[in-house]
C-alpha cells in the first residue's frame, strides 16, 4: 500500500543570498550570489514525503500574485494533489529572506503573508482529505487556531498526527494530547521546555514533553544527530557526517522522511534512520526543495555506509 501523507502548512518563496558571515547590527556585509527557491516549512516537507516515495496532498495558501502561481506550479510538478493550495485575495504569498554564511548555516526572517490566512474554514473544505491520509503533518507556520482545527480534524479520523512545533510557541493542552510524534530541534526544545527548566538537556525536555502528553518525541541536534523518546525507552540516533553546504531545509527533509516512513509501517530505528539520510544529503546541496533527496538517493547513501534501511 502507498504511504498516504497530508501536510497542512506554510508555503514561501525563499529569497536567498550567500555572505561570508551574517551581518552585525548596523553593519553591511558584501553578499554573494542570490537565489530564488520554493520554501515553506509546510511545501518543503511535503515535496520531501513526495519525492520519498509517499503519495501527498498539500493544504495551504499563497497570494494572488506570480510567487503564488509558480508555488502551485511547482507542487503540482512533484506530483501531489493541491486541491488544497487555496489563493488569497488579500494577502500576498509568504516570504522568507534567507542569508547563508560560509559555513552553510542559515539565518532566516519570514514574512508569512497568506499563510497567516489559512483558516479553519478552509480545512472543513477539504475534510476528506484528513480521512485519506494515514498521517497528517503539521507545523507552527499558520494561525495557531488554524492548526488547533486541523488536529481535532485529523485525530477525529483516526490518522497519526506529527507536529513540528516551529516556529516554537506556547501549545494548548489540547494539542499536547493529540501529539503522536512531537518533531522539534534543540533550540525548539528549550524554548517549549522553558517552563519546567532552566536550561533543559534534549532528554530532560523529551521527558516534559511526554508529561504534557505527546506519545513520541524526537529532538534533532544537527551534526549530533537526534533523541527519541517514547514512555518506555529513549534512543540516541548519531548524525551521518557530510560536507555541509546549505542547511536550510534539513529539517524539513528530516520531517517528510519520518512521515513517509510511518505511513509505511516501518520501525521506528528505520525510520529514524532513513529520516537522518535525507536530512544529511539535503544540506550538500544549495536551496530549500531544490536540494531535496530521491529515494533512490536516500537508499544508495544508506547503503554505501552500511546503515540501517528499508
Amino acid at each position: 500500500m502507498t504511504p498516504r501523507v497530508l501536510v497542512v502548512g506554510s508555503i514561501n518563496m525563499d529569497l536567498v543570498i550567500r555572505a561570508p558571515q551574517f551581518p552585525q547590527p548596523g553593519e553591511t556585509v558584501i553578499g554573494e550570489e542570490f537565489g530564488t527557491f520554493p520554501g515553506g516549512k509546510g511545501a518543503n516537507q511535503a515535496v520531501a514525503a513526495r519525492r520519498l516515495g509517499a503519495e501527498v496532498r498539500m493544504i495551504g495558501k499563497v497570494g494572488n500574485d506570480s510567487f503564488g502561481l509558480k508555488l502551485r506550479q511547482g507542487l503540482s510538478e512533484e506530483g501531489m494533489d493541491i486541491s488544497g493550495v487555496l489563493v488569497s485575495q488579500r494577502q500576498s504569498t509568504g516570504v522568507a529572506l534567507i542569508v547563508v554564511d560560509k559555513n552553510g548555516q542559515n539565518s532566516i526572517v519570514v514574512s508569512s503573508g497568506a499563510n497567516m490566512d489559512l483558516t479553519p474554514k478552509d480545512l472543513l473544505q477539504n475534510e476528506e482529505a484528513f480521512s485519506w491520509a494515514n498521517v497528517v503533518l503539521f507545523q507552527l507556520e499558520t494561525p495557531l487556531e488554524t492548526v488547533q482545527a486541523g488536529i481535532r480534524m485529523a485525530k477525529e479520523k483516526g490518522a497519526y498526527l506529527i507536529l513540528n512545533p516551529a516556529p516554537a510557541r506556547p501549545l494548548l493542552q489540547e494539542i499536547w494530547k493529540n501529539v503522536d510524534l512531537l518533531v522539534l530541534n534543540e533550540i525548539e526544545a528549550a524554548i517549549l521546555a522553558n517552563n519546567s527548566w532552566e536550561s533543559p538537556s534534549p532528554e530532560e525536555a523529551a521527558r516534559e514533553f511526554l508529561k504534557k502528553g505527546a506519545k513520541e518525541v524526537i529532538v534533532s541536534l544537527g551534526e549530533k544527530g537526534s533523541l527519541y523518546a517514547s514512555s518506555s525507552r529513549i534512543i540516541s540516533c548519531p548524525a551521518f557526517k557530510v560536507e555541509v553546504v546549505d542547511s536550510t531545509a534539513a529539517g524539513d527533509a528530516f520531517l517528510g522522511a519520518l512521515s513517509m516512513g510511518i505511513a509505511s509501517g516501518w520501525k521506528m530505528e528505520e525510520i529514524i534512520s532513513f529520516a537522518s539520510a535525507s536530512g544529511a544529503l539535503t544540506v550538500t546541496k544549495k536551496g530549500a526543495q531544490s536540494s531535496l533527496p530521491s529515494r533512490t538517493e536516500v537508499e544508495e547513501f544508506l547503503e554505501a555506509r552500511g546503515a540501517i534501511k528499508k
